[in-house]
């Protein structure tokens, strides 16, 4: 498989970190040196040549954005390509003492963005007024951020990443982990298909859960997500052909 990594502005000493990018690389384009750290993980595979004219669509994009805006409540607009394109993507960072690493989105089979947007407009008729606040006429500064929450951050969506890569379904599909410092206690929010937004996984779930005969039937969901979701995963890629872009 591949990684391309995307990124804008130079790499700042805040940006380094043991296991991330290395002091040597302070002043360097961001992209460019999250490149070679991906290369120095695995120094001994060649790089992948590819075929004149052939482009090959993401099996999986991660976001991971520096925003705490962005990793509080993702806008849905970011990844409307995305959805259209039916390119699983996988929400992960860190905001303030908070980390989070999904939902892990199959488009049109999992809840998305614009789903958990709609949720917690569900809740409070407020929340797109005060997401426009948080958005509107603010400085980007560099927030603080813990490195041992970075890393776990870290570590569980390579994890996830990896797992759905090699055809499994993590539990991020359809779900955003949560963890706090000092304690770093994870726990899990679902993030429910909503029958308002247009990514329409809500009618894929009305279809799964309705038999032959047009009568509900009971689901385990350990079964539903090892079946379905599954199958989706498998097709995503083929072994050893994967793209992943973060």
């Amino acid at each position: 498989g591949g990684v391309d990594v995307r990124d804008i502005g130079r790499v700042e000493p805040w940006d380094v970190a043991p296991g991330g990018l290395p002091a040597d690389a302070i002043g360097e384009r961001r992209d460019e040196a999250a490149r070679r750290a991906v290369r120095r993980a695995a120094p001994d595979r060649p790089p992948r040549g590819s075929s004149p004219g052939e482009e090959q669509g993401f099996s999986l994009v991660v976001l991971a954005p520096r925003d705490g805006v962005d990793v509080h409540a993702p806008d849905p607009a970011t990844t409307e390509p995305l959805i259209a394109s039916g390119t699983p993507h996988l929400y992960a960072g860190v905001v303030e003492g908070t980390g989070v690493v999904g939902p892990l989105v199959l488009p049109g089979e999992t809840g998305c963005a614009g789903c958990l947007d709609q949720q917690r407009t569900d809740r409070d008729a407020c929340w797109p007024r005060l997401v426009a606040q948080w958005r509107s006429g603010r400085p980007r500064q560099v927030g603080a951020c813990d490195l041992a929450l970075a890393s776990a951050v870290a570590a569980l969506a390579a994890g996830h990443a990896l797992a759905f890569l090699d055809g499994q379904v993590p539990s991020t599909a359809g779900a955003r982990w949560e963890v706090s410092a000092p304690g770093f206690d994870w726990h899990s929010r679902p993030v429910w298909a909503h029958p308002a937004c247009p990514c329409a996984a809500t009618e894929k779930a009305k279809e799964e859960n309705t038999s032959e005969d047009g009568e509900p039937r009971e689901t385990m969901a350990g079964q539903q997500r090892s079946s379905s979701l599954s199958r989706r995963a498998h097709a995503a890629r083929r072994s050893g052909t994967w793209r992943a872009h973060v």
